[in-house]
């Protein structure tokens, strides 16, 4: 599984190319989110009930990064829902209900809001339920970020796995490398941009130096080889990203030039 801190160290080694522009705004400003695709797979022809139930659901997700669309497979017993980040399964649904608070939830909009109004990213720690762990990744996490010099533009969020009102947000987070949904570990995700979630760290990963390392990825000039490849996976979510609040990190590289420099 791809670490966090060892792509942002290669990527670090790419910055001779850079514009002024710092990572983090570059990609709130000029990147569109990738889009998720819902697919409603059926055996039967669709019914007229079937046709107005998607209708609706497809109307409903409008709003998002995502496309909606039907899939007639001899295959399914059953008709479910499946939603798919590119080729990645992020999760199947059954029942229509369970497609409840799919674009939107309370801890995505309070991160949307923090993005912008400027913030740098939104540090979201995903905890297990496991108190000990939990509390262990979380010290160091503030530890970490009230040490910075960025300390008061990068907002620490705590996310229980096991909240149900967000469960399609912790799934979306558990599907950005594919292994993570069988670590039982805290695992903290850097999130930036246009809702653009970072490889996470997680367990013993959890250390001072590796969240300086990624705080130093977000405040870095921003590269034509970054913009090309940015590390992370975009999550589902309604927002359109106009008129953000001018990046509050520029103000204090530049009464702080030596941070630039780090």
């Amino acid at each position: 599984m791809k670490r966090v801190h060892l792509r942002l160290i290669i990527i670090a080694g790419l910055l001779s190319l850079a514009c002024t522009t710092k990572v983090s705004e570059w990609v709130l400003l000029n990147a569109l989110p990738n889009a998720y695709t819902l697919v409603y797979f059926h055996k039967d022809p669709l019914s007229e009930i079937e046709k107005q139930q998607n209708a609706a659901v497809e109307n409903s997700v409008r709003p998002a990064n995502i496309q909606f669309r039907n899939f007639l497979s001899e295959d399914t017993n059953q008709p479910y829902y499946g939603l798919y980040y590119g080729q990645v399964l992020i999760s199947r649904y059954h029942e229509l209900k369970e497609l409840k608070n799919l674009i939107s939830s309370p801890v995505r909009e309070k991160i949307a809001r923090e993005l912008m109004a400027g913030k740098l990213c939104v540090m979201l720690y995903l905890k297990t339920g496991i108190k000990e762990k939990d509390d262990a990744g979380i010290r160091i996490v503030k530890r970490a970020i009230a040490s910075s010099p960025f300390s008061h533009i990068i907002p620490v969020v705590e996310l229980s796995r096991n909240d149900i009102e967000e469960k399609h947000f912790s799934s979306m987070l558990l599907s950005v490398e594919t292994d993570l949904k069988d670590i039982s570990e805290p695992m903290l995700f850097g999130i930036f941009g246009r809702f653009k979630a970072l490889e996470p760290l997680l367990g013993r990963g959890i250390s001072e130096e590796n969240v300086n390392l990624m705080v130093d990825f977000l405040t870095a000039d921003c590269s034509c080889l970054i913009k090309d490849d940015l590390p992370g996976m975009d999550i589902l979510f309604t927002n359109h990203w106009e008129s953000p609040t001018p990046a509050l990190v520029n103000p204090i590289l530049d009464a702080n030039p030596s941070l630039m420099h780090r």
